[in-house]
């Protein structure tokens, strides 16, 4: 993080002041943390939000909730570079592209470069149509299909991701994975999932192998036994200890 801030100021100068939530990153609960240590090297007023009390930073926690709510829960990236390039997109369609109520349905960027109104224009020019879409699911696939007749049977194939499927005139499908790892199956070769070993009915021990002691049921444990005996003698004890204690009941010629 640091890293990427000192980036910052290199390439646009420092800032006057910065400001952050509490995060581990920004501020430590003992001594001095590294971040704020770099603001004073720097000369930069280092402003710290108030726990709790997102409004301080709404700006900014409104786009992690936008980015994980629109783009993040529906999009599977194929790695790390993927993910860059993707949320990329992202972000030049939040600026760009996603109006925003508490601007008067402007974007970001109306704001932002409301005073150079070209480098907007510019940078708008660069941004794609589709911005969303590239970031939600990447490159568009090629699309694949074919119809046409086997015998008397009328069939089609077409794609679906990775998937080749093939649709009979009754409406079967046949499914073939083209990512699956493993090898295929051979013609007449049985392509049902074997059960696992340990999902199975009964075990059977290995020959020369001793069975194991059956376990002992959730929350117990050999000690039980010994502290339940304690809990009994020491319950006893305690019962003949009271009785002790207590003064004998007067007859009925002492009551009178």
């Amino acid at each position: 993080m640091r890293e990427v801030f000192e980036a910052g100021i290199a390439n646009y100068g420092a800032p006057q002041e910065v400001l952050t939530d509490n995060g581990p990153q920004y501020k430590t609960w003992r001594g001095k943390s590294a971040f704020t240590a770099l603001c004073e090297r720097r000369g930069i007023e280092h402003i710290v939000a108030t726990p709790r009390r997102p409004q301080t930073l709404g700006k900014v926690e409104r786009f992690w909730g936008s980015l994980w709510r629109e783009c993040l829960q529906s999009a599977i990236f194929r790695g790390l570079d993927d993910a860059r390039v993707r949320i990329g997109h992202f972000i030049d369609y939040y600026n760009f592209q996603r109006p925003h109520q508490g601007i008067e349905g402007l974007v970001p960027a109306d704001r932002y470069f409301e005073a150079a109104p070209q480098v907007r224009a510019a940078l708008k020019a660069r941004v794609a149509d589709n911005a969303l879409e590239l970031a939600q699911h990447g490159v568009p696939r090629k699309s694949f299909y074919m119809t046409g007749r086997v015998g008397d049977e009328s069939i089609s194939l077409h794609g679906e991701g990775a998937r080749v499927v093939l649709t009979h005139e009754d409406g079967r499908r046949e499914e073939v994975d083209l990512a699956s790892s493993g090898r295929r199956t051979q013609p007449g070769e049985e392509a049902a999932m074997p059960d696992p070993v340990a999902v199975g009915s009964a075990l059977t021990a290995l020959p020369g192998v001793d069975e194991d002691p059956p376990l002992e049921a959730p929350g117990t444990s050999p000690l039980d036994a010994g502290l339940e005996r304690l809990r009994e003698e020491f319950g006893a004890g305690q019962e003949e200890a009271d009785d002790a204690g207590e003064p004998d009941e007067p007859d009925e010629g002492e009551r009178s």
